[in-house]
């Protein structure tokens, strides 16, 4: 064996050093799988994966980011949003790089989560559209917490996965739109980006318009159209 190159590899190679070599005439070895204190008589990957990575409280928000039916790259990009990940100018710059702060879109406030998907005067135009569109007043979102707590709402008025998939696509969209302000230099108005998202809807609902819950969905985001 090679020369150790840490303690517990001295005593790796010490513990091997003492153990009998086995004889022809030694019963055949036995093995289990041991997880979690548990005996197990086979590999469980189920157990393993369990006990590598053990599951957290289910949060309040998590019927809002994965349900039945979401776009799976709308529903990836919202889930990193609701965690507040997204590389915004002011979570670059509290990494000490030094940038300008201000958003892209609007160039008015500091570019963080709530300001650029919901106080934004972009997405503000931009969600007073849907929501007109979802049969609902005009009205405005003033933190991340009241825009989940709407979407969690429930109103036999309105549907659920319908507000759901639109409002991941509108984050998507919205953040689509800032990056292709940053890299490329090139900028949509909000009647654009609505004209976009409307085709986007109507391809979603119309690829799951066999699933139970996408079963007249689509007239209902043309009702107040």
């Amino acid at each position: 064996m090679r020369h150790a190159r840490s303690d517990r590899a001295l005593d790796l190679q010490i513990h091997l050093s003492s153990v009998r070599i086995p004889q022809l005439s030694d019963p055949d070895d036995e093995y289990y799988w041991c997880v979690n204190d548990l005996e197990l008589d086979k590999f469980s990957t189920k157990h393993t994966w369990e006990f590598l990575r053990p599951r957290g409280p289910v949060q309040d928000w998590t019927a809002t980011v994965w349900f039945k039916g979401s776009v799976p790259r709308h529903a990836f990009h919202f889930w990193v949003t609701q965690l507040d990940r997204l590389p915004t100018r002011t979570r670059l710059a509290s990494w000490g790089l030094p940038i300008d702060q201000s958003c892209c879109l609007c160039g008015n406030a500091l570019e963080n989560r709530d300001h650029l998907f919901l106080r934004c005067e972009v997405s503000q135009h931009l969600w007073s559209m849907i929501t007109r569109r979802l049969g609902y007043r005009t009205f405005t979102f003033h933190t991340w917490t009241a825009f989940i707590a709407w979407l969690g709402s429930n109103r036999p008025s309105h549907s659920t996965t319908l507000r759901g998939i639109v409002a991941q696509a509108t984050i998507y969209i919205l953040w689509y739109e800032r990056n292709n302000r940053l890299h490329n230099s090139i900028s949509s108005s909000p009647a654009a980006l609505f004209k976009l998202l409307d085709r986007l809807i109507k391809d979603t609902i119309l690829a799951r318009r066999n699933m139970k819950s996408f079963n007249g969905l689509l007239r209902r985001w043309l009702a107040f159209s």
